[in-house]
This record gives structure tokens, sequence and C-alpha cells, in this order.
């Protein structure tokens, strides 16, 4: 491929021999028992997994986001959820690269690359879902202190990050150019106040252990405070691209999975994969569909490399990688016919996964009019 090159190619074996050895397994069990991935994450964030978007500065040793990309690739060929629960780590260190003080960088960010702890965000609120206007967890200044109470719904990783940045309202009015009147604040999960309530059952992203969280006078420090955060409210900015990556490695992984079934299922003395043209035409159809889709996330991933940072480039492929996840794996399915339905077979698992990952941060639909303000 146009953006190896030998440091990448030794890079991408490195990440594919994790992938196998310790995210395989790991998988299964995060499907079967929405087992925890805190202690893997946390193991790759002290093998330098997380450095490379991050500034040296900042414990980084990038950025490179091809080999980024390398990784959340590998990652999703063996669990779309654990692809994403690394992916998320980039998706919130991003942004406060550039939001943080350096007190703050050198207190979370840092320890959070380099595989300390786990840092997640408690966004969503029971009232008015996305929209932060309406959300009801507010912070009080108390001396030198912020007083929190509120809760969060479909928090990710809920009961397993040691640190939440949680969006409080701190005003009665918010300015809506500047976000005035809305915080966000470094919560550790050890405050006394903090508690985790109930672990939802879903379809799909089993594992990634999404539950609502509680604040009951949560207390923290001036210092924990930070002005909101504009790359949050756009999505988390050019972050939005690895969801692409992820979920590329998840359709070659289907392909050559639905491949290798045609070509040994024997019926009639012929392999499926011989005796059915259709057959073999259906799944050169997505392989080339994924190629197509290749090229344009390296190519985004190169102009990162090279200083350019398109958030609405990042957010459409986004936003058609999750529809483009369903299709493979659906016609994965029908070509495997019942085999493909059963749950060992993983076709079905990714099937899942795609759904909700095309609802993780938002969907292509409302994506539309995001693009549809640049023309």
């Amino acid at each position: 491929m146009w953006y190896m090159n030998e440091d990448r190619e030794m890079l991408q074996k490195s990440f594919h021999e994790y992938a196998v050895k310790r995210v395989r397994p790991l998988a299964q069990k995060m499907e079967d028992e929405d087992a925890s991935s805190r202690e893997a994450l946390l193991e790759m964030g002290r093998l330098g997994m997380f450095t490379m978007p991050v500034p040296p500065e900042n414990g980084g040793t990038g950025p490179d986001y091809i080999s980024w990309s390398l990784l959340l690739e590998e990652m999703g060929r063996e669990s779309a959820t654990f692809g994403f629960l690394t992916l998320l780590r980039q998706v919130f260190n991003g942004p406060l690269q550039v939001s943080c003080s350096r007190e703050q960088i050198e207190k979370f960010v840092i320890p959070a690359v380099n595989g300390e702890i786990l840092i997640g965000l408690a966004g969503n609120e029971p009232a008015g879902g996305n929209n932060l206007f309406e959300y009801q967890t507010r912070a009080v200044k108390d001396g030198d202190e912020w007083v929190i109470n509120g809760g969060k719904v479909l928090v990710t990783q809920a009961d397993e990050v040691d640190v939440f940045m949680v969006i409080a309202l701190t005003k009665d009015q918010i300015d809506f150019r500047t976000m005035e009147g809305m915080d966000v604040f470094f919560v550790p999960t050890s405050d006394p106040g903090f508690s985790v309530g109930h672990i939802e059952h879903k379809v799909g992203l089993n594992g990634s252990r999404t539950g609502s969280v509680y604040f009951d006078n949560c207390r923290v420090p001036e210092s924990y405070r930070m002005p909101y955060p504009m790359a949050l409210l756009m999505g988390f900015g050019p972050e939005l691209s690895g969801y692409a990556s992820l979920t590329l490695g998840a359709c070659e992984k289907m392909i050559e999975q639905t491949a290798a079934y045609l070509k040994n299922r024997i019926q009639m003395g012929r392999s499926l994969w011989d005796a059915h043209q259709a057959a073999r035409h259906d799944l050169a159809k997505l392989k080339m569909e994924v190629l197509n889709f290749r090229n344009a996330v390296y190519g985004h991933m190169a102009n990162r490399n090279a200083g350019i940072h398109d958030s609405i480039e990042a957010g459409a492929l986004k936003a058609a990688s999750g529809p483009l996840m369903e299709k493979v794996a659906g016609e994965c399915m029908m070509l495997m016919g019942g085999t493909g339905v059963i749950h060992e077979t993983g076709i079905e698992m990714y099937y899942r996964d795609a759904k909700a990952l095309e609802i993780a941060c938002f969907s292509d639909k409302t994506f539309v009019d995001t693009v549809a303000a640049t023309l």
C-alpha cells in the first residue's frame, strides 16, 4: 500500500500480534460476559500504543496518524468493541491536549497516554439527550472548590475508568457563542460522592460497559475545571476519523472469513466458491467498496500527518463507516447462510456492533446538516 514503509510494516506486525494474542481471547469474554477491557487498555498504554497521535511534550511520540490508524484497524479486526475503546483514548486525549492547562496535562493527560489511568466522558443526560442547554448536572463554586450534583446516562466504561470528564452547568444562562456557563470538570471515580448505577444490556458493543453514573456533592478543586472545549461541541473534531479505521479492520476480517467459508464449504463435490459465480461477485463488490474506503481513510490520515485537520472530512468518514460495516456484515451473513447467524462465527457480532457504532457519536442522517452548512 502507498502509505506503508518499513517502520509502519513493523508496527502493524506488532499490533497484529498483540491483537491476536491479547484481544482475540478477551473479545469473546467481552461479548459473552460483558467482561472488562480495563487491564488490556492500561497494558496498551504501558506498551506505548497510545503515544502515536500525541506530541512529545505531552508524553507522545507523534503525531503519526497513519500508524495510529493501523493500530485501530488491527484492534477492529479482532473486536470492533475493543477497537472502539482503543479509539476513545485519543478521542478524549486529543481535545484535552489543546484545551487543558499545563497542570492538567501533567496530572491527567500524560498518565492516560502512559497507561497509568483511564479517562472517560460523562456527557449525556436523561433530559435533553445531546442538547447541552437542557442539562441538569450543575457545579457550584464553594471557596476554592466546585461541588457537583447530577447524573449522566449512556456513559461508556461507566465502571471502568479512573477519572471522568463531567460536563456541568456553572451558570443559569449559557452564552451560545462562547459556551460560557458550561464547563468540564475532572472527577476521580474515587470521590466519595461518585457512584455507578445500572450497567445496560445493549445490541452491540458488549464489553464497553455502558451505564449511568451519579454525582452527589462531589468536590473537586478549581484546578480540575476547564472551560468547555469547543472540540467536544464539534464531535471531537478530526479524532472521528478513527471510527473509519477500526471499521475498516472489521470489514476486511469479515470478507476474509466469508471467502474462506465459501472455498471450504463443499456441496455436491464442489466448493460454494467454485459453484456459484454470483457469490464470488457479491464478495468481490464488497471488497472493492472496502478498498475505495481504505484509500479515503488513509488519504485523510496522510493529510493529518501533513498538518491538514479537516473535521468535516473526518466526520464524513465516521458517518460512512457504520453503514459500510453494517452492509458488509449483512451480506457476509447471507453468503454464509445459516452459519453466518451462529454466534461463534463472529459475523453476527460485527453486524450488531456496526449498528451500535453508527449511533455511538452521530448517525449519517444527522451529520448531513453539518455538511449542508458548508455548501
